[in-house]
């Protein structure tokens, strides 16, 4: 015969959280809205940037400042830092996942990020295998296809969501900064090595941001979370959306101060480097923002 513990009782209090681990937690709506708009970014940076051809004429006038690189490959720090920084970066979260699969507690943490990691990756993939770039009669080079997105980004990108989906809520301030500026790093790295175009960055960051908030309610936190967070943790993550919002913005501003330009064979426009580096990097800072906005709201019902 089954006992019911009666409602509010200290044995229904102690059975109600395994009833409900498996629950997402935080509300499904603000996940469901975060999931929306982050494939809607992806879907409206290849619409306006690859399908049409002004908005091809807009980024070519901001990639055109390092076109000449596109020949033989650099050896410079820009180089190397995109042959190398991901790699490890997805190396060590790989790593850190497959140890939180070993203690029970933090299995689900380890699952979780390494789905992340992985749908991130291979979604990347299916996408620039089977997205197109139409070539208009605008002068834009059309240079072999669909670069869209950035490969290397993703990697680092989803390497820092897989960090933030891992490490207790104490921890995560730090390893949002570290995380948000490492994958900056390599999204800009990729546009003034001439590798991507600043789309190709954006789009990256709109895959590892999906597959972020698609696992990031099933998280199951390590320790006990607090009611509020921290002041210094809060301070971090306004800092991260400031920095963010206002590079992605002012990048914006630049590249359409590059259509001062006569026309696209023109000398580059002095505008344009920086324009395609704040483009490529500033939307890594908004990305671990938002995540580290979500969890914390989610923590804290």
């Amino acid at each position: 015969m089954t006992v019911t513990p009666p409602p509010g009782s200290p044995a229904d209090a102690a059975a109600r959280p395994a009833a409900s681990s498996l629950r997402p937690r935080g509300s499904r709506w603000a996940w469901l809205l975060g999931l929306a708009a982050a494939a809607g970014v992806v879907a409206l940076v290849h619409a306006v940037f690859v399908g049409t051809s002004g908005g091809q004429l807009l980024e070519y006038q901001v990639f055109h400042a390092v076109e000449d690189r596109w020949g033989p490959r650099s050896t410079g720090p820009a180089q190397r830092i995109l042959t190398v920084l991901p790699v490890v970066l997805a190396g060590a979260a790989t790593l850190a996942a497959l140890a939180c699969l070993i203690p029970r507690r933090t299995r689900r943490r380890g699952v979780v990020a390494l789905v992340a990691l992985a749908g991130a990756n291979v979604g990347t993939q299916a996408l620039k295998e089977s997205l197109e770039r139409p070539s208009f009669a605008n002068h834009v080079p059309w240079a072999g296809g669909n670069s869209l997105p950035s490969g290397h980004t993703t990697l680092a990108a989803s390497a820092a969501v897989a960090a933030l989906l891992l490490v207790p809520a104490r921890w995560r301030p730090a390893v949002a900064v570290v995380g948000a500026g490492a994958t900056a790093l390599t999204g800009s790295a990729a546009y003034l090595e001439a590798w991507h175009r600043p789309s190709d960055m954006a789009a990256a960051f709109g895959v590892a941001a999906f597959w972020a908030v698609l696992v990031a309610p099933w998280r199951r936190a390590a320790d006990r979370r607090p009611r509020h967070a921290s002041r210094a943790a809060l301070a971090v993550e306004r800092m991260l959306w400031t920095l963010g919002v206002a590079g992605v913005l002012v990048g914006l501003g630049l590249a359409v101060a590059t259509l001062g330009s006569p026309a696209v064979s023109a000398d580059p426009h002095p505008l344009a480097a920086p324009a395609g580096a704040l483009l490529s990097g500033a939307p890594a800072l908004v990305l671990c923002a938002a995540l580290l906005t979500g969890l914390r709201r989610a923590e804290q019902h």
